[in-house]
């Protein structure tokens, strides 16, 4: 969400809420921390969806909230629009500690 307030003030949080359970639990914190920052407009996607509109409206996003695995798929199709992996920029990033980027 900080860096959502530098960018264009969306977050999405891509999961898989309707089949596993670590999903509802991200969901569940996500939509706790976001009524911290109001200012910032947050939604959901399930991770097969946001694949398809990665594809078909990339615009639509700005910061993207995923698990590893979620994140490593979306950020390699991602990449496809620009016709390579070298060309995608993404961040592995926590509170604490390096974080890893990805160009």
């Amino acid at each position: 969400f900080q860096t959502a307030a530098k960018r264009n003030h969306h977050v999405t949080l891509v999961d898989k809420a309707d089949v596993l359970a670590t999903s509802k639990l991200w969901r569940r914190i996500a939509n706790q921390v976001a009524k911290e920052f109001p200012e910032i407009s947050f939604d959901s996607c399930y991770v097969d969806a946001a694949a398809m509109k990665i594809i078909s409206a990339p615009e639509k996003f700005d910061v993207i909230v995923t698990e590893n695995l979620f994140g490593d798929i979306l950020s390699d199709e991602a990449a496809q629009i620009t016709g390579s992996l070298g060309t995608i920029p993404s961040i592995s990033r926590g509170d604490h500690g390096p974080a890893l980027y990805e160009p």
